[in-house]
């Protein structure tokens, strides 16, 4: 893919759309909803330990009084032009470095380390002197020694003075900041949320993902097959009850008629260059390819189409759980190594002209099965039977086993999970399958959501999707890495995997699962 369109399609998703945003925030938000939880209790529990361990009351003592000038005159407008003036001085005198050395030496203390202000009525020659100290007793004494120093500071200034006590607090007894927790706590879980919204910010307008159907055709000129949207389907007890399949009646119809849809524009895409082997692949696990692949084959057997479903994944075979088949004796890899034939391990699936070739284990070396001259024979054979063989292969961004069927394989498709791969995962992918020289045909949106902004609706608005969901059968969240064989991805067929599933058979009628 050109550099140039990458650029074009990262400028396209700086535009953010707000309400593309919000329904972003929102599933992020639910995603990260116990991290934020802990971030938020942490800040608030922070905030709230700081505040009482920082915790040091400070007590105010205070008093007011009048302050004369000692010289002896009478008229009115001396009174105002003097009251004047010690409003302006006053402040100033009482809280300048002078008067502190001389409380200090008053006090017989080295410096006066409490706060010290004053206030003047305006117009008046009232004034308060505040004094504020951790210690009560120090406030007082500070505040007493200020009044009965202030006359002898002032004198070079103002001249003779005097001060009239007309109120003062005494010895305070109560701190002017009383311990508040609660608001500590608030302020916490405020910087809390404050911190959480900005990482979900930052999450989701530099996650490039793939939204709509559209977002691909930005970089790349791959057709779009189509939405499936997402499905949910009620656990029960009966495992065949509980797979997401066109078979399966309890799976809406929004989803059933998704998949035709895609059939009927693949199967177009395949008579169009007269093909019949189409590999179903994805960039990463997790994006649902075996559920797409399993009910893509079963969507062309049910138009009396002659079709075989190969698990060519080797490393985690999952095709047999997506179509609820036991697991059988053998299967294709025992097939491609000669330990069986394949006539003995396809099984035919339920009434329908669907073959199924399964993997029951998995194999370190895929790629030389892939490659042998068997892989080539059992295409050959299968070819002369089916009208249409579809190939569930690993994800191609990862493994370059899907390329090792560049020999096999008419066409590919990419299946593309709605908002969960990276833009630049996918064009891997299909790079790594163009380079191998297999045409892709299409890609398909997978577990499309309904919302707005384009997220549902999109090719069958008319249908109303509901969300559903998905889960263990096909559509899992297999982590990528090594299993205990050294090989592999996902669960496989770990014990992990298989004490999901009795767990999921023991599981009330009311619970949910994932298909």
């Amino acid at each position: 893919m050109a550099r140039e369109q990458m650029d074009q399609y990262d400028e396209e998703l700086e535009k953010i759309d707000i309400m593309g945003v919000v329904h972003d925030l929102g599933r992020a938000f639910r995603k990260f909803f116990f991290a934020i939880l802990l971030v938020v209790i942490l800040c608030g529990a922070g905030s709230t330990f700081w505040a009482w361990k920082s915790y040091v009351p400070v007590y105010e003592a205070y008093t007011s009084f009048v302050v004369k000038s000692g010289k002896a005159y009478s008229s009115t407008y001396y009174d105002n032009a003097s009251a004047e003036q010690l409003g302006k001085t006053f402040p100033y005198i009482v809280t300048s470095g002078v008067l502190r050395d001389v409380v200090a030496q008053d006090l017989g203390i080295g410096a006066v380390s409490s706060g010290i202000r004053a206030e003047a009525m305006e117009g008046t020659n009232l004034f308060t002197i505040y004094v504020q100290d951790a210690s009560p007793q120090r406030a007082y004494d500070v505040l007493q020694s200020v009044i009965e120093n202030y006359p002898q500071v002032a004198e070079y200034i103002m001249g003779s003075t005097s001060l009239t006590v007309v109120d003062e607090s005494g010895v305070p007894t109560s701190p002017v900041n009383p311990r508040n927790l609660t608001k500590a706590a608030i302020k916490g879980i405020l910087v809390g949320v404050c911190i959480a919204f900005a990482f979900l910010m930052i999450y989701v307008t530099r996650r490039k993902t793939i939204r709509q159907g559209d977002d691909l055709k930005q970089i790349t000129s791959t057709k779009f097959l189509g939405n499936i949207p997402e499905t949910r389907i009620k656990k029960r007890s009966n495992l065949k009850g509980q797979i997401l399949s066109l078979d399966n009646l309890k799976v809406p119809s929004a989803f059933k008629e998704a998949v035709r849809l895609m059939r009927s524009r693949v199967e177009k895409e395949l008579a169009n260059m007269d093909g019949k082997v189409i590999l179903v692949t994805s960039a990463i696990p997790g994006e649902g390819k075996t559920t797409v692949a399993a009910n893509l084959a079963l969507a062309f057997a049910k138009k009396d189409k002659k079709v075989v479903l190969i698990d060519g994944d080797l490393r985690n075979p999952s095709v047999a759980n997506a179509l609820a088949i036991k697991e059988a004796k053998s299967g294709i890899i025992q097939a491609l190594q000669g330990k069986a034939e394949l006539e003995d391990v396809l099984i035919n699936y339920k009434s329908t002209e669907l073959l199924v070739l399964p993997g029951n284990s998995s194999t370190s070396n895929p790629f030389s099965l892939i490659r042998s001259s068997r892989m080539k024979e059992l295409i050959r054979k299968t070819r002369e039977y089916a009208d249409y063989i579809v190939i569930d292969t690993p994800p191609s961004a990862m493994l370059s086993d899907t390329a090792a069927y560049s020999d096999l394989a008419d066409a590919a498709i990419m299946v593309v999970r709605q908002d969960f791969t990276g833009a630049h995962q996918v064009q891997r992918g299909l790079e790594n399958i163009s380079d191998a020289g297999i045409p892709v045909i299409g890609y398909v949106l997978n577990r499309v959501m309904e919302g707005t902004t384009g997220y549902g609706y999109s090719s069958f608005g008319r249908y109303g999707y509901r969300r559903y969901g998905y889960g263990g059968y096909g559509y899992g969240y297999g982590r990528y890495g090594y299993g205990k064989n050294g090989y592999g991805y996902g669960y496989g067929q770990s014990e992990e995997k298989t004490k999901g599933k009795k767990k999921s058979e023991k599981s009330g009628e009311n619970e949910e699962t994932e298909g």
